[in-house]
């Protein structure tokens, strides 16, 4: 019996050895022109042996990537986002993908970090929604030098500071920071962004922003900060935004507006005031709004409205003004263009 037992301790000492020895290969996959390998939720290798634009890499549970797990690539497009957990990457991580234009990490939990995705200078749209990201630190873009769309929507960050966006490329035209928990943001937030075309700041938890939270915005043409919880809207705040064209400002808790609030914004074309709280619109509110063809005062609690009020809005084609505690509003006393179309 005891020889029997140092026999099968030796046989499995020996198997044992055996396993050991054995060199643990990742798993790899061809997929439309691409050889990709994996091991134990890590990407450790993208080689190419096709023409492909379009490299996606879903399903595969990821947790992190490699540095210079991609050897040189031509890809395009990557999309990494189905199917995956990534949390762990590093500037490296990015490395051998010198043609890059497009990048999608959407519904991962990357955190970001300083200089992350310096190794992709012609990346034109980074894409981070639904990630968890509950901040921006300094530095996080820098080096995306041909960055255009920046999507940043859904996830929980609570605030925009001074520095969130520094040494982001200067010609981002759109920046997407919507459905997350902010709820502050700080003077000069978006100074060095000087070509932005379209910033949303909705769904958030805005109460308020501070004078020069748009400064430098001056190509700005779309703003959206409807769906939040701001109280007041100032001159001040938006003496910047002088090539704005379409403002949303819907189902906030607006309940007054002094005059001249809009005086600055000389482009707008649209304005959305719905959903609000406004009881009265008193004379020049609306000074300056030669350009206005659109504007939504539906669902508020409006029950005054003084003469002249819209008698700045020359060439205004559509009021809507449902809602309200009004059966009608005479155009000439009002200050309305004969042509405006009332829905009331």
């Amino acid at each position: 019996m005891l020889r029997f037992l140092l026999l099968f301790s030796q046989i499995i000492l020996l198997f044992s050895a055996i396993v050991s020895s054995e060199k643990k290969e990742p798993t790899c996959r061809n997929t439309d022109g691409y050889n990709i390998c994996h091991y134990k939720g890590v990407l450790v290798e993208v080689t190419q042996h096709g023409f492909e634009d379009r490299l996606d890499i879903s399903d595969l549970d990821l947790l992190a990537i490699r540095e210079d797990a991609f050897k040189n690539l031509t890809a395009t497009h990557l999309y990494l986002q189905q199917g995956n957990r990534i949390s762990v990457l590093k500037r490296g991580s990015f490395r051998g993908l010198p043609k890059l234009e497009r990048l999608h990490l959407d519904s991962n939990v990357v955190p970001l970090s300083e200089h992350l995705f310096a190794e992709l200078p012609h990346l034109l749209s980074l894409s981070l929604v639904f990630n968890k990201i509950d901040s921006i630190p300094k530095n996080s873009f820098a080096g995306l030098s041909s960055l255009t769309w920046l999507y940043l929507g859904h996830n929980n960050i609570s605030a925009i500071e001074a520095e969130s966006f520094a040494n982001l490329n200067p010609e981002l035209l759109y920046l997407w920071l919507n459905n997350n928990k902010i709820s502050r943001v700080a003077p000069n937030s978006f100074v060095g962004l000087t070509e932005l075309n379209r910033l949303h700041l909705d769904y958030n938890q805005l109460e308020g922003l501070p004078n020069g939270a748009f400064r430098g915005l001056s190509k700005l043409e779309d703003l959206f900060l409807n769906d939040n919880r701001i109280t007041s809207i100032s001159k001040e705040l938006l003496r910047d935004l002088v090539g704005l064209k379409r403002l949303y400002l819907q189902r906030n808790e607006i309940s007054t507006l002094e005059p001249r609030t809009f005086q600055e914004l000389s482009q707008l074309e649209q304005l959305r005031l719905d959903g609000n709280k406004l009881s009265h619109i008193v004379v020049d509110i609306f000074s300056g709004l030669s350009n206005l063809q659109d504007i939504m005062l539906f669902d508020n609690e409006i029950n005054a409205v003084d003469n002249g009020a819209f008698s700045d809005l020359v060439n205004l084609k559509n009021l809507d003004f449902r809602g309200n505690n009004f059966t009608e509003i005479d155009k000439e006393i009002s200050g309305l263009q004969p042509h405006v179309r009332i829905t009331i």
